[in-house]
């Protein structure tokens, strides 16, 4: 329905077995100078901050024990992991990739690849 009224279309992803829910949509990582660690969109009911703490507590929400909670977040945090590889494939210059650092390399980032 949001797609309709909000010419939202991002959120939905076409597969072989029709429209679902994106897996991931309206990412946008900025450098912590420019904003704080804070989600647009909270994690739970209540919380906006970017916290691991807070993903693993709110894993019940999305229907996940912990341990498969944990299991989601080690796969994305492997694949994010190689964010300045497939920023140089794709063509950023250096002085790009590293002004981004920030947004993806953080202690949360080394916590989540260690689970």
């Amino acid at each position: 329905m949001s797609m309709i009224i909000c010419a939202i279309t991002d959120s939905f992803w076409l597969g072989k077995a029709g429209w679902t829910l994106s897996p991931a949509y309206d990412l946008n990582p900025v450098p912590t100078d420019l904003k704080a660690r804070v989600l647009t969109t909270n994690i739970d009911l209540d919380e906006g901050t970017c916290s691991l703490d807070l993903l693993e507590a709110a894993s019940e929400y999305f229907a996940l024990t912990l341990s498969q909670a944990r299991v989601i977040i080690k796969e994305v945090a492997g694949v994010t992991a190689t964010w300045r590889d497939t920023a140089k494939a794709v063509g950023a210059r250096g002085s790009e990739i590293n002004r981004m650092g920030s947004a993806f390399e953080h202690d949360d980032l080394k916590r989540a690849l260690v689970l």
